[in-house]
């Protein structure tokens, strides 16, 4: 045989053998355990005396291995919860691919291709331990076994100031949290530890250079360690943006992302002062990675920066003193700026999926194996049945609670050979680490019909996934609805002109880490602080009750409407306060640490900006720790944040910048001021979760509509 030809045949099995075991670089070298591309180059062998396609070589078509490949998950751990973002890496993988953790679906909606070889997802919830991941392409998987990591225990925020003192809550699923657990964050005490529960805490993060630590509870001989799960920063690109890094001195650091997606939004003016025409070092320009840095050496806080872009909303931060400052702006949703940050259509077909939860409400009696009768529940009377109703515990205090008629419902009747030991039932959930909880009672046949609770039952521990039909969970129903919270309301802030005018009292049941019991018959209604506002029908917390924690909700607001079953709507101006960590459903709760609701002194009602495009108002009662007012038109939204001595809020005039939408004349606005009060907020360490209600001890509102 021909050497030449001998060795031009080697070569082509040589590069057939190699493309069998690459994915989509046909020159990259598979892994060392033959799994999948380790990214590195194998080189082309060009020899000058071997013809680059010999003659006597018969060609041969190598099928590309398309079956999708998992290498690695980043990070690979993460909260019982879920919810969290990561990266799956591996290649072959399409827009369609279809992940799962532990065998629990990711949902369609929050499955994004970035490429062929990262898949960015956010996990189901899951309990504590390793599990394997797989991607599904078009019928064919991968598996990485063990490939993530679920943790015992959920840290929020995930960052906060090297300066120490933000508040960090823990949740856990199944752990023990006492009085005598510690907390440590690379080995440093998170101090002021209040224990909410066995599965909820919060407490203070101690002070700590930059950077990325483990953070550990220790309850007895529990020990929880999390690795890299708490991040000291004042980097500007925190993960929620906001203010750090210490008083401004000589210099701010800027950066802009775009709210929608996350992106760097570059030209968008920043300016100091109220005029946005001021010449550099007072104005500059966002770079294409967003940032930028005003300065000059006598700069110094408190100050007061604007930021506004083209498409864009607009966002002041008043008077504040940080030198490092992050924002997001939101895409104006009109045609003309469609190229500019709206948000990408979603992918057809990407939905998003519950979970289906089936089983049986069992009562206690003689039966061992068929349904006893609900002894512990009086007999119905004539145009009555008794009745329960099966719920699943929403994720906070801030979903609507649960409707009695919107349960699934269970009747004291069974088909005729049914075999089980109690009454089926079976809901639609949310995916998520939940409890199940019936409510069962006496229903008459009015319209509206009225229910009066008198037993419940609640199952634990519940790992719903998206598509995941969770079978025989046992709810027993032997909780008595005998206990009663009182509520003294007292210290009103003083009311306007158009209200406050009505009372409302609620009361939540915390299950840590399962989300909460919200029921709408828990509730109180009064129009003075000497009406009783009694919180009844509500269960003690022993047995699968025992770490519960009771939170209650009072709001002093406006009447606004009404439902079916008589649940009052209220609306701004109000004033609300928020009280957790209840031990017990039979104390007595004190409500008296109000913020006063602001009062708009010019514009008024249906009024007109004035002039100098100044806001504003007075405080009445006591300061929150921040305000935040938001402006909205038409195709318009501006944000200011204010420190809470603030008592005005002026709009500079934008009309002057080529591109930048100013207010326009004659156009309506609706503007929404809030002041809220959080544990160990400081203004100018301020992030972006700190707008959520989640985080807010006590808040008032008020809104207003007015035209230029």
């Amino acid at each position: 045989m021909d050497p030449i030809a001998h060795r031009s045949r080697s070569l082509v099995l040589i590069a057939t053998a190699l493309l069998a075991g690459c994915s989509d670089d046909p020159f990259s070298a598979p892994a060392p355990d033959g799994s999948a591309d380790a990214g590195v180059d194998v080189p082309r062998i060009i020899r000058a005396d071997v013809p680059s396609t010999p003659r006597d070589v018969p060609t041969v078509d190598v099928p590309r291995n398309t079956n999708p490949v998992v290498v690695g998950v980043v990070p690979d751990h993460g909260p019982f919860t879920g919810g969290n973002s990561v990266v799956v890496r591996g290649s072959n993988f399409t827009p369609e691919s279809v992940v799962t953790f532990g065998g629990a679906l990711v949902q369609p909606r929050d499955t994004v291709a970035n490429d062929q070889g990262r898949l960015t997802v956010l996990p189901p919830a899951g309990r504590a331990g390793e599990v394997d991941v797989t991607v599904e392409v078009d019928g064919r998987t991968a598996t990485l076994p063990r490939g993530y990591r679920y943790d015992a225990i959920q840290v929020e925020p995930s960052d906060g100031s090297p300066a120490g003192n933000t508040l960090l809550t823990v949740r856990g699923l199944g752990t023990r949290f006492t009085d005598a657990t510690a907390v440590t964050l690379d080995g440093l005490p998170c101090t002021g530890l209040r224990v909410g529960g066995p599965e909820l805490l919060t407490c203070l993060t101690p002070a700590h250079p930059e950077g990325r630590v483990d953070v550990t509870v220790v309850t007895g001989d529990e020990r929880i360690a999390v690795a890299d799960a708490f991040t000291f920063t004042d980097s500007a690109e925190s993960a929620r943006g906001g203010l750090g890094g210490g008083p401004i001195l000589g210099n701010i650091n800027v950066t802009v992302l775009a709210g929608n997606t996350g992106d760097p939004i570059p030209n968008a003016l920043v300016f100091l002062g109220e005029d946005p025409q001021v010449a550099p070092p007072r104005s500059t320009r966002t770079n294409d990675r967003g940032r930028a840095s005003v300065g000059f050496p006598e700069l110094r806080g408190p100050t007061t920066l604007t930021i506004s872009a083209r498409c864009f909303s607009s966002q002041t931060v008043q008077v504040f003193d940080a030198r490092n400052v992050s924002v997001y702006l939101y895409a104006h949703m009109i045609p003309a700026c469609a190229d500019e940050g709206m948000p990408p259509e979603s992918i057809p077909g990407r939905g998003t999926y519950g979970t289906q939860v089936s089983g049986e409400l069992v009562w206690e009696g003689p039966n061992e194996f068929a349904p006893n009768p609900w002894r512990n529940i009086p007999e119905p009377r004539a145009g009555e049945r008794r009745v329960a109703r099966v719920f699943a515990t929403t994720a906070d205090i801030l979903t609507t609670p649960n409707q009695p008629s919107a349960g699934g419902q269970v009747v004291e009747v069974v088909n005729p050979g049914y075999g089980g030991r109690g009454y089926p039932f079976s809901i639609s959930t949310r995916p998520a680490s939940l409890a199940i909880y019936a409510i069962a009672g006496i229903e008459n046949n009015r319209d509206p019909s009225r229910f009066t609770p008198y037993v419940m039952g609640v199952a634990r521990g519940v790992l719903g996934s998206p598509r995941a039909m969770i079978t025989n969970v046992v709810v027993p129903m032997n909780i008595p609805l005998d206990h009663q919270t009182d509520v003294r309301l007292a210290n009103l802030p003083p009311a306007g002109r158009d209200g406050p005018n009505r009372l409302r009292v609620e009361g939540f049941i915390d299950l840590g880490g399962e989300g909460v019991i919200a029921r709408s018959d828990v509730t109180a209604y009064g129009r003075d602080v000497s009406d009783n506002y009694n919180l009844v029908a509500l269960p003690p917390f022993s047995g699968a009750l025992a770490d519960a924690r009771l939170i209650v909700r009072a709001t002093y607001g406006v009447t606004s409407g009404r439902q079916a079953d008589g649940t009052e709507y209220l609306s701004p101006p109000s004033s609300t306060v928020v009280i957790g960590s209840i031990t017990t459903p039979d104390d007595t709760v004190r409500v008296d640490n109000w913020v006063g609701i602001p009062e708009f002194e010019a514009p008024t009602e249906g009024g007109r900006l004035p002039p100098d495009r100044t806001v504003r108002f007075a405080q009445r009662g006591n300061d929150p720790d921040m305000f935040n007012l938001s402006l909205s038109g038409d195709v318009l939204y501006w944000q200011t944040w204010a420190r809470n001595t603030e008592r005005s809020f002026r709009f500079p005039d934008l009309s002057g910048v080529m591109g930048l939408r100013d207010l326009p004349t004659g156009a309506a606005y609706y503007m929404y001021l809030t002041g809220f009060r959080a544990a160990g907020f400081v203004f100018n360490e301020f992030r972006y979760n700190n707008l959520s209600q989640l985080y807010w001890s006590a808040y008032a509102a008020r809104n207003l509509t007015f035209t230029r």
